[in-house]
């Protein structure tokens, strides 16, 4: 009798798993299909997220502190942004942390410098890891080293002491500091991901809160990360800081969208979802720019922020369905196309 019931507990596991991939299959083969005709924008003037902006007007974030006008992550990029500030409109500053070998937290996307830097050439290897060098070592390196600007490379070649300061690998907190001392009455929010993996990845999100907690930053903070394991340290840990969703409930919240099942069922912990689009988005085969994925997320209360977003048909597309926050190279160009707009 045993063996009969565990063959029928397994039949109906197989028969769930079934049902499952066939529901999914139209999903899957109309992944980068367009709204139905007729598809009206959602908008509640009751939402209570204040991620979620107003219909028509978006947040602008610049990437990486604007990777497209200055070496990403870097000082540098930080200058230029406050510099600049009052003629793109940027709401948010957004940027990447890791942790270094010393347990520094600094300012790096890659989790290798090779990329990046002159990092292969310093040290005479390639895989240079972020977490292989401490501080003083990672300062030796140009950021600029292969960062482009109307095809030229302006940085390339500086080495030693004539790498500039604001070249050199940045602290989080000499980056917020100078943010807040440069942003006047008009604060600057703040959009961070912890791109350290495992241990590191913890102990990161560690080093961060006290940045935020020392420069006061709640409301004006939100933490991301693609790992579930570390977005549970965040959660467990910080639960008053807000956070984007992580790879995983990104991946079930688009599902759920598609499906319009309840999404009370999966009890989201997330204030923010961070997805590409366009060609970011694996060449426009996912699209996750619709009204409709925009309507369920502002529905169950949820905002969108776009990356990364650098073409115009792209950025107009979002806004008229209704995006609340595009993570942007250039936010001139945002700025630009959106007064376009309104005239």
């Amino acid at each position: 009798m045993k063996i009969l019931k565990s063959i029928s507990n397994f039949g109906v596991e197989i028969f769930h798993v079934l049902v499952a991939v066939v529901m999914l299959i139209p999903i899957i083969a109309t992944m980068g299909n367009g709204d139905e005709e007729g598809t009206e924008v959602y908008v509640d003037e009751n939402i209570t997220n204040p991620y979620i902006t107003e219909y028509g007007e978006v947040d602008i974030a610049a990437h990486r502190g604007g990777a497209g006008l200055a070496p990403q992550n870097t000082l540098m990029a930080m200058e230029r942004l406050m510099a600049d500030r009052e003629a793109s409109g940027v709401d948010i500053a957004e940027f990447d942390v890791q942790l270094t070998k010393d347990g520094k937290l600094v300012l790096i996307h890659d989790l290798m410098y090779d990329d990046l830097s002159d990092a292969t050439e310093l040290f005479g290897k390639e895989n240079i890891w972020v977490s292989s060098l401490t501080y003083e070592e990672a300062r030796q390196l140009n950021m600029g080293e292969r960062f482009k600007l109307n095809g030229e490379k302006p940085f390339n070649g500086l080495r030693g002491e004539d790498i500039p300061e604001n070249l050199r690998i940045p602290l989080c907190e000499d980056i917020v500091e100078y943010i807040e001392t440069n942003s006047g009455e008009n604060k600057m929010n703040y959009l961070v991901e912890v791109k350290s993996m495992g241990l590191d990845g913890r102990k990161a999100t560690d080093e961060l809160y006290k940045v935020v907690k020392e420069y006061g930053l709640e409301g004006r903070f939100m933490w991301s990360t693609f790992d579930p394991f570390i977005s549970s340290h965040m959660e467990r840990n910080y639960p008053e800081i807000p956070r984007s969703a992580n790879a995983l409930e990104t991946v079930q919240f688009y599902f759920y969208a598609r499906m319009d099942w309840n999404l009370d069922v999966a009890s989201p912990s997330y204030e923010a979802l961070q997805v590409p689009y366009g060609s970011s988005a694996v060449d426009g085969l996912i699209n996750t720019g619709t009204r409709q994925f925009l309507n369920y997320a502002h529905k169950n209360n949820i905002s969108v922020q776009y990356w990364t977003i650098n073409d115009e048909n792209e950025l107009r597309e979002l806004v008229s369905n209704g995006a609340d926050c595009i993570i942007t190279d250039n936010p001139h160009f945002v700025t630009q196309v959106m007064g376009t707009s309104e005239q």
